[in-house]
């Protein structure tokens, strides 16, 4: 006990000099972020704030404007995958899909190893299946052809800025001839239509691909004369009247592709699918090309008594084969017909694309108050910042200038930007319960939307680094996913929301300060592009949403909330 006495009394005093200290302080300030606010330089000091820019149900003002965009500006070739098939939408109308690809021999093949005539068993087209849309119960039958020239490479005309011509090409890719980034025709078709090798089908009830899949080809008259060469028993591949072999040699790989090709895989046109009145019919598959190619069995005879069999034989050309220097060029070609669409959301592509087919820049992009996502190349949106947007903004400098201070700009800790869905609202008590609809839509639509400055190029705005994210395999503040809770997809675009109000305010000082004299043009990246994110541009998926405030249309137009602090 005497211990702990003693131990108190030490503690007496401490506690009395805490009251004191207490009391003193208590008497500073009733409001304590306050306390010391007399110490900071008059041109250093801030305040914060907060604005939420909503759309036409609550407020009138157009913050953004939303235009359609579609571009042919999207690299198809040597992207390690092959897209194939045909989906037929209500709202996209039909897209089809096809590849053509160069292919390797995998196997060695040493002299005389296809023996004494030959005998071609059967062929299987191997695939590795990456992806599959929505339909792979509606069964589709494809078409193989040889490549017959490859003036497509070989007389393609140099890019500029470039020594030589390249293999780049894009999904507009015409294998019936070959056109120049003016339009004009340099090549002559990379294959022959009325010359079909092989047909396979993929899809039906009970039937739908596995990952990796090897389906048994049905082959042509042509086909069989395509294999026999292959096995070197046409005497167009013979040397001084033998099998010339020196072709499957490995340090013949360019001699290879001069003489076998390739092969372009296509939806049969003999065979096309059919609407049956549904949503969506039939789907657009993807193989992983290193794992796909052609296989060739067959068997070969005794050469003193032909009617014996010797041995079994197979080879393997893939269309894929990392590490070698000629063989591995592919090229995706994709299009689109949305005139084919029967839905009221259906495209009018005349006010979406680029470029007209005679080349000159469409001009007849008009505002559109929903926002199309859409993979494949198609349709993107196109959103722009309106003088209203910046002038709300001052607006808030303004309220912060009424006790006398003189704030000249602001600087946001947070800016986020709210895409909803069609059946959406604000008010997320509102969604409770969830319209099935809805549920549909966030099952189906992209998972992930991206945001860039240049979508040709797939620039991004800087909160979506989606190179650094992939590299160093992190996760973005950006985030670009949906909120199941609120029905929209969130972006953090704090970043970006900075250095356009940077640039807003450049073009202001340029203008004299008279915001009526400010050349929008001068404003860096008022435009943006909302689309698939960067690793799914050829996602079969895509979304319509809410864009711009439109009276009658969109319930809850893309919103924007923006913490900000006001200086001096």
């Amino acid at each position: 006990m005497k211990q702990f006495n003693n131990f108190r009394r030490k503690l007496l005093p401490v506690a009395a000099l805490a009251a004191v200290i207490a009391a003193v302080f208590a008497g500073c300030t009733k409001v304590d972020d306050t306390l010391g606010g007399n110490l900071i330089p008059d041109n250093q000091q801030m305040k914060a704030g907060y604005v939420e820019l909503l759309g036409e149900k609550v407020n009138p003002r157009k913050y953004v404007e939303t235009r359609l965009f579609q571009s042919d500006s999207l690299i198809g070739s040597n992207i390690s995958y092959g897209y194939f098939g045909t989906c037929i939408n209500d709202t996209l109308g039909e897209r089809k899909a096809g590849f053509l690809s160069q292919m390797i021999n995998y196997y060695k093949v040493d002299s005389g190893y296809f023996g004494y005539m030959p005998i071609f068993d059967s062929a299987q087209i191997m695939l590795k299946i990456t992806g599959i849309g929505r339909d792979s119960l509606t069964e589709q039958t494809f078409a193989i052809y040889e490549i017959t020239s490859n003036d497509y490479i070989t007389k393609k005309p140099i890019s500029a800025g470039k020594s030589q011509a390249d293999t780049t090409f894009y999904i507009n890719f015409d294998p019936t001839g070959p056109k120049d980034a003016s339009g004009n025709k340099y090549a002559d078709a990379v294959y022959d239509p009325s010359k079909k090798l092989f047909t396979f089908k993929l899809g039906g009830k009970g039937t739908t691909p596995s990952t990796a899949t090897a389906v048994t080809l049905t082959p042509t008259e042509e086909g069989e004369k395509y294999i026999k060469r292959l096995m070197l028993q046409d005497e167009s591949e013979y040397k001084d009247g033998k099998p010339d072999y020196s072709i499957y040699s490995p340090d013949s790989l360019e001699f290879w592709v001069q003489r076998f090709k390739g092969l372009y895989i296509c939806p049969d046109p003999d065979t096309p699918i059919q609407q049956d009145g549904i949503k969506e019919t039939g789907t657009l598959f993807a193989t992983s090309l290193d794992y796909s190619g052609l296989a060739v069995f067959g068997r070969n005879r005794v050469k003193d008594d032909p009617t014996l069999i010797k041995d079994t034989i197979g080879m393997v050309y893939y269309f894929y084969e990392s590490g070698t220097e000629f063989g591995n060029v592919s090229v995706n070609t994709i299009s689109h017909n949305y005139d084919a669409a029967t839905s009221d959301a259906k495209i009018d592509i005349t006010k979406a694309r680029e470029v007209n087919p005679d080349g000159s820049i469409n001009e007849n992009r008009e505002l559109n108050p929903r926002v199309y996502v859409e993979g494949m190349g198609g349709v993107v949106t196109e959103m722009t910042f309106t003088p209203e947007f910046f002038a709300r903004l001052e607006e808030e400098i303004a309220e912060g200038n009424k006790d006398g201070k003189d704030f000249k700009t602001l600087a946001f800790s947070q800016a986020r930007m709210s895409v909803y869905f069609d059946d959406s609202d604000y008010d997320w008590e509102a969604l409770n319960p969830v319209k099935p609809t809805m549920i549909d839509q966030m099952n189906t639509f992209p998972s992930r939307l991206g945001m860039y400055t240049n979508f040709k190029t797939l620039t991004p705005i800087s909160d979506y680094n989606y190179s650094y994210e992939q590299n160093y395999n992190t996760t973005l503040s950006y985030g670009g996913k949906i909120n199941r809770s609120r029905g929209c997809y969130v972006m953090d675009i704090t970043g970006y929301m900075q250095q356009l109000w940077n640039s807003y305010n450049k073009a202001k000082e340029a203008a004299g300060g008279v915001i009526a004299d400010i050349d929008w043009d001068k404003v860096t990246n008022r435009t943006v592009y909302i689309g698939p994110e960067a690793y799914s541009l050829y996602s079969t998926s895509f979304g319509v949403l809410q864009g711009m405030a439109e009276a009658g249309t969109n319930n809850a137009p893309i919103r924007f909330d923006l913490t900000y602090n006001l200086i001096k």
